[in-house]
């Protein structure tokens, strides 16, 4: 296991500075107070301070960057991973697998979040009704594609590839860490040791007013 190196100020804030440039902003307190009470959200362990957030919109739909950070307190949170996604309204639709902090772990979030503003910008339209095409789940437990299921307009769903127009650069790097994975993934495997262990036991924030989603 790769050893833990937690983010300092210095370095936080330029990692700030890169994701304001690519057109993030900071969630204020008020956002976050707001939607707790919105959506009736309650911690599913007790937490540290307030974690810094960053969001981007486009085409209807969000990307969200959790970096562990704790501005007010100038640190990281002792045992936690990064989570970048992306979310229709107020579900997530997709979530890359947890980033630890190693070795250029803001390098890795900074990428990570262009790949997800990029998808974001360039939603596709259907290519017959020109309506929004949605994130739909593949087989596999990370798996996504796009979707249109505007059945008044096509007998059959439309799809489109999750990967569909990327960037070569972009989709060098993502085939690096794919590939990265699935090595890991095969390690696990001859050892007998399940996979995919963090997300599943992701604990979900439940909602008491579940009726107040958008």
């Amino acid at each position: 296991m790769p050893r833990q190196i937690l983010p300092d100020e210095k370095a936080f804030t330029a990692f700030r500075k890169k994701l304001l440039t690519l057109g993030f902003r900071e969630l204020t307190s008020e956002e976050f107070s707001k939607t707790f009470k919105r959506l009736g959200l309650e911690a599913p362990r007790p937490q540290e301070g307030r974690e810094t957030g960053f969001i981007f919109s486009a085409n209807e739909l969000k990307v969200f960057i959790w970096t562990t950070y704790l501005s007010q307190e100038q640190k990281s949170r002792d045992s936690d991973a990064g989570w970048i996604l992306i979310a229709d309204g107020d579900r997530a639709r997709y979530f890359t697998h947890p980033l630890r902090r190693t070795k250029n772990f803001l390098l890795k979030m900074v990428r990570h979040a262009w790949v997800a503003r990029w998808r974001i910008i360039h939603r596709p339209l259907c290519p017959q009704c020109q309506r929004y095409m949605r994130i739909a789940y593949g087989q596999a437990l990370k798996s996504r594609y796009w979707r249109c299921d505007n059945m008044r307009h096509h007998a059959k769903p439309i799809f489109v590839a999750w990967d569909n127009g990327m960037p070569p650069k972009a989709l060098a790097f993502l085939q690096i860490q794919r590939k990265a994975r699935s090595r890991y993934r095969q390690t696990r495997k001859k050892a007998g040791k399940p996979n995919n262990v963090a997300m599943l036991n992701r604990k979900k924030w439940p909602k008491r007013r579940p009726e107040n989603s958008v």
